[in-house]
């Protein structure tokens, strides 16, 4: 409970504008996953599960990720402080997690197959990512940037200022990519694919990209000196469609060469990330610089998994 965070006053109750932004999202992901299910000949009973099993179990797995992983809860835990929702403290890859194990249930309860129900929810998910991205601009933890200092900026909806040093508004960028992450799920969705596809390419698209938005982020949350928890879960998240289709690719050609290769390249991005990082906390290079080369690493993965992605369609 933040103070200077954006609220109003409905009767006796204080309803924050932030809290307004997660229900919204939630209700409109499950708006948009019951859309595609029945597109996708699945009922709206199993949606309708899911969404019963996903709203509680997400809220209690991004809670307890974040008192896992955010080191300074570790200095005040107890089961009370572990209990206090209301105070904040969540993760969004455990929020996406619990979304993704309540599927499974969902699905398994209705005998589908959980990739096939998880592929019809990635544009809800997106879209539940976009509109809680946009809620933290009314909140005290305002996603944003290091300062860019020496940088010739000007305030701007992207740019704000302390008056001293400039900062980018990253949660806008992120709130952004998660709509276009939106569209595309949407549009590999109406495609004929292999169950799980969608999904895989989401989750490419959205740990490449919140690899860098995550480095930008400079608030403190779930970060051990200038190493954040979510980014390594971010790149795990990628991780596993690079694997699974330099897999499919190395079978159907009868090779090994795609998983070594993916192996290799993942170790050779994770220290040129490090490195990267070093730079950007401690060198006096332009931070912009340094940051369109880390998005440059932070692509590669995502074109090596696109091409073992078509060369398994086509081997």
């Amino acid at each position: 409970m933040y103070e200077d965070a954006l609220s109003y006053s409905l009767g006796s109750l204080q309803v924050f504008h932030y809290g307004l932004c997660i229900a919204a999202g939630a209700a409109l992901a499950i708006i948009l996953s019951y859309l595609m299910a029945r597109r996708r000949g699945i009922s709206g009973d199993t949606i309708l599960l899911w969404a019963v099993i996903s709203l509680p179990l997400s809220l209690v797995v991004s809670r307890l990720l974040f008192c896992a992983l955010d080191f300074r809860f570790h200095s005040v835990f107890s089961l009370r402080a572990l209990l206090s929702f209301w105070g904040g403290g969540f993760s969004m890859v455990g929020a996406l997690l619990g979304a993704a194990l309540s599927a499974v249930f969902a699905a398994r309860a209705h005998r589908l197959c959980p990739l096939k129900l998880l592929d019809c929810l990635m544009p809800g998910l997106f879209v539940f990512i976009c509109l809680a991205r946009m809620g933290e601009g009314a909140t005290e933890l305002l996603g944003r940037s290091r300062p860019l200092a020496g940088e010739a900026l000007r305030p701007s909806f992207l740019f704000s200022t302390d008056g001293y040093d400039f900062f980018l508004n990253t949660y806008l960028l992120e709130a952004a990519t998660a709509l276009v992450l939106c569209g595309v799920s949407l549009l590999a969705g109406y495609k004929e694919q292999r169950s799980g596809d969608v999904t895989l390419l989401s989750m490419l698209l959205l740990g490449c990209t919140q690899m860098v938005w995550e480095s930008l982020r400079f608030d403190a949350h779930m970060r051990q000196s200038f190493i954040s928890m979510q980014q390594l879960l971010y790149a795990v998240m990628f991780a596993v469609p690079l694997f699974v289709f330099a897999a499919r690719y190395g079978k159907k050609a009868g090779r090994k060469r795609p998983l070594v290769l993916s192996a290799a390249l993942l170790a050779l991005v994770a220290i040129a990330l490090i490195a990267l990082e070093f730079m950007i906390d401690r060198s006096r290079i332009s931070r912009i610089l340094l940051y369109a080369l880390y998005a440059l690493l932070s692509s590669l993965p995502a074109i090596f998994t696109l091409i073992f992605k078509k060369r398994s369609h086509l081997a």
